[in-house]
């Protein structure tokens, strides 16, 4: 059985226990659950809810990522993930790499294509609306002038200034196709300050719990990125390899607009920003949960369009992963030949 369950849990007080190979699911007025852990692929908690330590110790084993929602809007999320792989060759190579300018702007220059390619496929999938034809001209002039001058990039510097000057024409564009009533003017956050901003956050929040899950599984160091540089509290390799999936994010949000969602879903206060319902939550996290095993994949070949291949969101991480270890297969290659590792900070 392919491990895709996503278990939200978002009442208070609810107890989560280990029993046996299952987790035991205690909301107060309900009859308790059993869910295999076999069958989970991701854990979300919103709020105070009481798990206990052999619960994060079985989830860690098996690999199945969480994400802790606060149960306020304005809080910080927390990732937790399975310990890091035994191979510390790869996390050498990983810290060498990153101190190399050649192997951090190859990487750099891959990620942010991808991502500006990803871009203009959600486009081309997104209908015509009240966006004039002009606005999206101009999105795709600048992302076409961001492809040319990634390859005369010399520093990661520029290249995330590409990116950033690529994204600002994005979600400029993105306001001009939006219905007006979505309040939405551009990407904004901590707190969100529109229900848009508000979805992409959470989308983004539970995309780098997938992604630093699987980081974690092989042995990568998440903190230690090549386009993102160190920072303190900062997962810099998982913002790395999630870039080129954002736009995939984009859509299924896009996707949930008014077919889903209203702007009537959510409530705002100047502390907490802008929050989905707990109603509306419930019918967020059933839409993820099956976008996320069937999820867009951008860089697909037109053969795997026609043949309608299916991925889920953890493959299309895995794949990010791969992206990498293209860039550290050299860098390992020298150091299983014997040759001396020297890393300066």
């Amino acid at each position: 059985m392919n491990a895709q369950l996503l278990l939200v849990i978002d009442h208070r007080d609810t107890q989560l226990t280990l029993d046996g190979g299952a987790l035991r699911l205690a909301t107060p007025g309900a009859k308790p659950r059993h869910i295999p852990l076999g069958v989970l692929g991701l854990v979300v908690v919103h709020g105070r809810a009481l798990v206990g330590c052999d619960v994060w110790r079985a989830l860690a084993e098996r690999g199945i990522p969480a994400v802790l929602q606060p149960g306020r809007g304005s809080g910080a999320c927390a990732w937790m993930g399975p310990a890091l792989g035994a191979t510390g060759v790869v996390r050498a190579a990983q810290h060498r790499a990153a101190e190399q300018i050649e192997r951090r702007l190859m990487l750099a220059r891959d990620l942010i294509a991808a991502k500006l390619l990803a871009q203009a496929r959600v486009i081309e999938r997104l209908p015509l609306a009240s966006d004039p034809p002009e606005a999206r001209a101009a999105v795709r002039r600048q992302q076409d002038m961001a492809l040319a001058r990634l390859g005369q990039a010399s520093s990661t510097t520029e290249v995330m200034g590409l990116e950033g000057a690529a994204a600002a024409a994005w979600f400029q564009w993105l306001s001009l196709w939006l219905s007006p009533r979505w309040g939405f003017k551009g990407r904004n956050r901590r707190p969100p300050r529109d229900p848009v901003n508000a979805l992409l956050s959470l989308g983004y929040t539970l995309l780098s719990g997938e992604m630093l899950a699987v980081i974690q599984q092989q042995g990568l160091d998440p903190a230690r990125g090549l386009l993102h540089e160190l920072a303190p509290g900062r997962e810099s390799l998982v913002l790395d390899l999630i870039e080129p999936l954002r736009p995939s994010v984009d859509l299924v949000i896009l996707g949930m607009l008014d077919r889903l969602l209203t702007p009537e879903d959510f409530t705002n206060s100047p502390e907490d920003g802008c929050r989905l319902s707990k109603e509306a939550r419930r019918r967020f996290y059933q839409a993820w949960a099956q976008a996320r095993q069937d999820w867009p994949d951008l860089q697909a070949t037109l053969e795997d369009e026609r043949a309608r291949t299916v991925v889920s969101l953890t493959q299309l991480c895995r794949r990010q992963t791969e992206v990498l270890h293209q860039v550290l297969k050299p860098v390992m290659t020298q150091y299983s030949q014997g040759d001396e590792f020297s890393l300066e900070f």
